[in-house]
């Protein structure tokens, strides 16, 4: 199911998604989740992914900016 992010179903599809890769998200974050978005928690499951060694990156291997330092979109 491909939803946009800033519907409801979109949001409870990333959140699902995000539940099935171990990372639960409460009802109530507070203050902090009604500034935050999902998109911070994605960011998250992206950063879990990276230090586990189990994240790739697009375009593999990256691009090097001019003061040669790696740029990509890592999934």
């Amino acid at each position: 199911m491909n939803v946009s992010k800033s519907t409801w179903a979109g949001v409870a599809r990333r959140r699902q998604l995000l539940a099935r890769a171990g990372i639960v998200l409460r009802d109530d974050f507070g203050l902090a989740g009604q500034k935050a978005g999902v998109d911070a928690a994605v960011a998250a499951w992206t950063a879990l992914r990276v230090t586990r060694g189990q994240a790739r990156s697009i375009p593999d291997p990256p691009e090097l900016f001019g003061d040669r330092l790696p740029c990509a979109v890592w999934t």
